[in-house]
């Protein structure tokens, strides 16, 4: 065999190892791992556990092979259900809930795209108890993270049977508190007018000789900043154009802006207003020909203004005319 010949044997026995090692790779990517007979390791709640706590942490060991786990808890078992509290897919190993006394079913098993394994099943009681030392108020609205244009606020929260009333906690640096007997309150807050202000709540429970802890707060946020008027830039102010014109301009300084109103009019009072759009993009091709005056050289005035994602209104931005050209 001469050395060309011998290179190329290399070369080939090469490739073929390259292909076989890729192969190989994706074959390991494709394999879902086979967890039928999988085993979930519990850490809390104990099966059969009686607790005077309201707040009840799921927490389990992570199954090699898991993509997710389903997660079901229903009132007083799976075999007479009379109140299903959760039914929910987890990619972690923890889940928090809140939950009134009574007797409870609760029961998880892994899952992936080749199977899941078998439920585990567990008894669960809260105990009806008058201290509210053990015990947490679940904040339902508004939730953690929630954005308005609006400074009255409704927030609600779960009930605590041995509660006779609640505390509610408003701080944006200064705290603002009520009391009521009710899972709800309506509450006008001290905003900023044209500005943005944050703010956190919790709330906890009383009763004549104990009371709970606070939630952890949640935060909101109260938008009244108006965004910044957007800028004309096409047709330019004085221009022809034929019977379908293209209306282009720039949002500046308007990062919340997500729309804009445009109005055409036949006048600069925009009385005669013949032309009224709302968009999400930054350019409008209208047609005016089916709008009076269908006469050659009419002149148009347009100006528009932004809407932010809380319904926020910027002023009137500056008003451009253009004349109509038609055949």
């Amino acid at each position: 065999m001469n050395k060309k010949q011998n290179n190329m044997k290399k070369l080939i026995f090469g490739c073929l190892i390259t292909v076989i090692a890729l192969l190989y790779a994706c074959r390991k990517d494709f394999i879902v791992k086979d967890i039928k007979s999988g085993t979930i390791t519990i850490n809390a709640p104990a099966n059969n556990l009686v607790t005077t706590s309201n707040l009840v942490t799921f927490w389990w060991e992570a199954l090699d092979g898991a993509e997710k786990y389903k997660l079901q808890v229903v009132q007083p078992n799976f075999l007479g259900i009379t109140k299903i509290l959760l039914d929910t897919n987890i990619t972690g190993t923890k889940y928090n809930l809140t939950l009134l006394p009574g007797t409870y079913q609760w029961r998880i098993r892994g899952v992936n795209a080749g199977g899941y394994t078998a439920y585990q099943t567990y008894d669960l009681k809260v105990d009806t108890t008058s201290s509210l030392s053990a015990q947490i108020v679940y904040p339902i609205a508004p939730i953690n993270g929630y954005l308005t244009g609006s400074p009255v606020i409704s927030f609600s929260w779960s009930a605590l049977n041995a509660a006779t009333y609640y505390q509610l906690e408003i701080n944006n640096g200064s705290v603002l508190s009520a009391t009521t007997t009710n899972t709800s309150y309506s509450y006008t807050l001290p905003a900023i007018t044209n500005s943005t202000t944050s703010f956190t709540w919790r709330v906890k429970a009383l009763n004549i000789f104990s009371f709970s802890q606070y939630n952890s707060a949640f935060s909101f946020t109260i938008d009244l900043a108006a965004p910044t008027a957007p800028l004309l830039s096409t047709p330019v102010n004085g221009s022809t154009v034929k019977d379908t014109v293209k209306l282009v301009w720039t949002r500046t300084g308007t990062p919340d802006a997500l729309s804009d109103s445009i109005f055409v009019s036949t006048d600069s009072l925009f009385a005669n207003v013949v032309s009224k759009t709302r968009t999400w993009q930054q350019k409008l091709k209208i047609s005016l020909l089916t709008n009076p005056p269908n006469v050659n050289n009419a002149i148009y005035w347009w100006r528009l203004r932004s809407i932010d994602s809380v319904g926020n209104r910027s002023v009137y931005s500056n008003q451009l005319k253009f004349k109509l050209s038609t055949p």
